[in-house]
């Protein structure tokens, strides 16, 4: 993993790609949609209803658009980065 600096100083680990950004289109478009983790890719393509995200919201802030995902027990606010990183849509 690399240590990267943002234009904030904040000290960022890994490998964060600050121009992956999603698009108000993009965002959208996956509202409603059905995600798993990435670690839990095994169970499909029919996974256990405790592995299953909803993407059930689109947040802007400071210019910046995130997803935000709910699972039976915690809800998690992605940017595009973390999204596409860490989860997979399942197909309908």
């Amino acid at each position: 993993m690399k240590q990267m600096t943002d234009d904030t100083g904040i000290e960022i680990t890994g490998d964060w790609n600050p121009d992956l950004r999603f698009t108000i289109e993009e965002a959208v478009a996956v509202l409603n949609r059905e995600v798993v983790r990435l670690r839990d890719r095994t169970c499909l393509p029919n996974p256990p209803i405790e592995k299953i995200g909803v993407v059930v919201g689109v947040l802007t802030m400071n210019e910046q658009i995130e997803v935000i995902v709910r699972f039976i027990d915690e809800m998690e606010q992605l940017c595009k980065t973390e999204f596409c990183g860490d989860f997979i849509l399942v197909e309908d």
